[in-house]
């Protein structure tokens, strides 16, 4: 009897690249040393040593962002196909990527971030449009990689952008709620609308509805959150995938370093 695969998504055994997870205790061991236990210390003493921007950090936030990593991590390593790709590529990539997007976040030009976009200064937007422009080659390469194994794997690999876009298409819908009573305004109008036509000598009525939430809140997109996403695309066993995923994981690993998992969606106090 063969053996089940109803919707076609991946052949591991035969490709590990269309491996939808793997895991693998050893490997797991080695990605965590090498991209986070590692580095995670030694990034902080380089840049308290040379006076980089960094985040101010308790024991407690240590310890929290420690065991997120490990959590993100796992996840990362699972999905995203590092039992076959993790290689010393990745990891001869990584630290000079790591360093160098520390370097490059001390231009004084280049600290800004995404929400403060309208404001940049041109020293910003060149850095911004040229690292745009890299991300979208090597996503033109990633493509090419993907088309080159059995359909339909490419269009569950182009595809898969649609969950972390559901994630942040949510954050700005729970943002138009919470900030502008938005489903509950809705809801309350209509149903006002629809009582005042049944009612013909009815008064017109105030349809403002008080909201239940005591704060307003807003959305902050990370760079850790947008590398975090990219590195779970690059699954092939290519060079040119492995040197990639050192550059995203060590973006992302940039941010948890200087700063910590800060949040996508914040609370206005």
């Amino acid at each position: 009897m063969s053996e089940a695969n109803p919707l076609q998504f991946s052949t591991p055994k035969d490709v590990v690249e269309t491996s939808l997870f793997s895991f693998h205790p050893l490997f797991y061991l080695y990605f965590m040393l090498s991209f986070f236990f590692v580095p995670y210390p030694f990034y902080r003493w380089i840049a308290t040593r040379y006076k980089w921007e960094l985040n101010t950090k308790s024991i407690a936030r240590h310890c929290s962002d420690i065991m997120l990593g490990m959590n993100y991590g796992l996840i990362l390593f699972t999905f995203g196909n590092y039992t076959h790709t993790f290689s010393w590529i990745t990891v001869v990539a990584f630290y000079p990527s790591l360093f160098g997007y520390g370097l490059l976040a001390e231009l004084p030009f280049a600290k800004q971030s995404l929400p403060n976009i309208k404001h940049w200064p041109k020293g910003m937007w060149v850095i911004f449009l040229t690292a745009l422009g890299v991300i979208l080659a090597f996503a033109g390469v990633h493509i090419y990689f993907a088309s080159q194994l059995e359909m339909p794997f490419v269009v569950y690999y182009v595809c898969s952008l649609l969950i972390p876009i559901f994630f942040f298409a949510t954050a700005i819908l729970l943002k138009k709620e919470v900030n502008q009573n938005w489903l509950r305004t809705f809801y309350v109008t209509r149903i006002s609308r629809r009582q005042r036509l049944d009612t013909e000598d009815s008064q017109p009525k105030n349809d403002t509805i008080p909201s239940p939430y005591a704060h307003t809140i807003s959305i902050h997109l990370h760079h850790w959150q947008i590398f975090y996403v990219l590195a779970f695309f690059t699954r092939f066993t290519h060079p040119v995938s492995q040197v990639a995923a050192g550059i995203v994981i060590a973006c992302y690993m940039q941010g948890i370093c200087a700063y910590g998992y800060d949040h996508l969606v914040n609370d206005n106090m």
